[in-house]
């Protein structure tokens, strides 16, 4: 009954129920080229998801990254998708995201079943837009049988992890700001009763920060990415000189990274009518959020800036990797609920109670990497205008709450 779908530039998550619990299963966004022969050669005829075409052989998936490593040749490594949208440089790209996207959602379980998948909004600082990435994704998913709903990536995590904020003694739910720092870029939305107020994207992500490391310390970005992956953690301490340059400038692109994004909804923000008058939190999930240190230096950063709200309180989502799929199979499920709805009354019978449950949540498969550990920030040594912005305790799943009074479906 309904399934979420996460289409990220270094992952692609999916989410469903399975017996009250949220099963999640991921891909790896990534393909390897090879010639037929090297590929019958290395593989036999039957490795699990590959592209044929012509002379050439697309290895989808986790296998793509294992042969490149296996090879050395990072140059036939490649992405189908840049920046947060179809890469418009690989030729391939369409029908290689369409073998990692059936891999983790599958056929449906009946035809027209629910899938909501998240795309970006359209980036303040890019000459793109995500119009082409949204209609291909949701044409493969109807060719396969689906019903497709299109969410916003950020506002997946606010179904997801249900930020509040207290308004006249009532605390009022799926109220704040979601972001999502992912490899190709960062989105983000504020929400009150999960409408959005404010929705924006940034062409800036993880991707971003591993080539400027790279460009300034002559490393290459292969080896700045497993490093920030394996040993990397922020205000953490290294001895071999490659470590330590690579370690300082990881720190300095990070928090420009931070500066950016809450510098560009301060921009963005200043210049509508809308206005939050009471603290909210604030959720961080994607990848480039899970490297231990990210929650308490975003906190830092913000607390240095003149921002046009009070923030409670920062925290992780729950399950940082996962948590834009679930909160698309939150949508999903609340979608369906609304079609069955819809049946019921067209028959004659009388509609179902509107709630959304959500169920406990399980890992990844393969597992994703847990959330970095949770501790009250440090005080910035700054100016008189610094704030102490506290780093809640996370890693939580949200747990059988019901949706009443808010319609999940406003954010489409």
């Amino acid at each position: 009954m309904a399934k979420g779908l996460d289409i990220g530039t270094m992952y692609v998550v999916s989410a469903r129920d399975e017996g009250g619990n949220v099963v999640f299963r991921k891909q790896r966004n990534a393909f390897f080229t090879l010639s037929r022969e090297d590929y019958e050669d290395s593989f036999g005829c039957s490795s699990p998801m590959v592209v044929r075409k012509g002379n050439e052989v697309h290895v989808v998936g986790d296998d793509a990254i294992r042969y490149a490593n296996l090879s050395g040749n990072n140059s036939s490594f490649k992405r189908p998708m840049a920046k947060g949208v179809l890469n418009p440089s690989e030729q391939d790209a369409i029908g290689v995201l369409q073998i990692a996207i059936q891999s983790v959602v599958g056929k449906p379980d009946y035809e027209g079943e629910v899938c909501s998948i998240t795309s970006p909004a359209d980036p303040l600082d890019g000459s793109f837009d995500t119009t082409f990435h949204r209609t291909v994704l949701t044409r493969h998913l109807k060719n396969l049988g689906y019903t497709p709903v299109v969410l916003n990536e950020a506002q997946a995590i606010i179904y997801s992890e249900n930020p509040t904020c207290t308004s006249e003694g009532e605390e009022v739910p799926f109220s704040g700001i979601g972001i999502s720092f992912g490899a190709g870029m960062v989105n983000m939305v504020a929400t009150w009763r999960a409408q959005k107020l404010l929705e924006f994207s940034v062409s800036r992500g993880g991707d971003w920060i591993d080539q400027k490391v790279s460009e300034v310390t002559q490393i290459p970005a292969s080896r700045v990415i497993k490093f920030k992956e394996g040993k990397f953690q922020h205000s953490g301490s290294y001895t071999r000189d490659h470590e330590v340059k690579m370690a300082s400038a990881l720190e300095i692109y990070t928090e420009d990274l931070i500066r950016y994004v809450l510098d560009s909804f301060v921009e963005k923000f200043n210049q509508s009518d809308r206005s939050i008058d009471d603290p909210i939190e604030i959720v961080v999930a994607g990848g480039t959020s899970l490297v231990p240190g990210f929650l308490e230096l975003f906190a830092e950063v913000a607390g240095e800036m003149d921002l046009p709200f009070d923030v409670k309180a920062v925290r992780h989502a729950a399950n940082p990797l996962c948590a834009v799929a679930n909160g698309a199979l939150i949508a999903a499920t609340s979608r369906e609920k609304k079609l069955l709805a819809k049946q019921r009354q067209q028959q004659g019978e009388a509609p179902a109670p509107r709630t959304v449950q959500v169920p406990n949540q399980q890992q990844a498969t393969p597992a994703a990497p847990a959330p970095a550990a949770n501790t009250e920030a440090p005080a910035p040594q700054a100016a008189s205008k610094v704030r102490r912005i506290a780093v809640a305790s996370g890693g939580q799943p949200v747990n059988n709450p019901t949706v009443d009074n808010v319609d999940v479906e406003t954010g489409f």
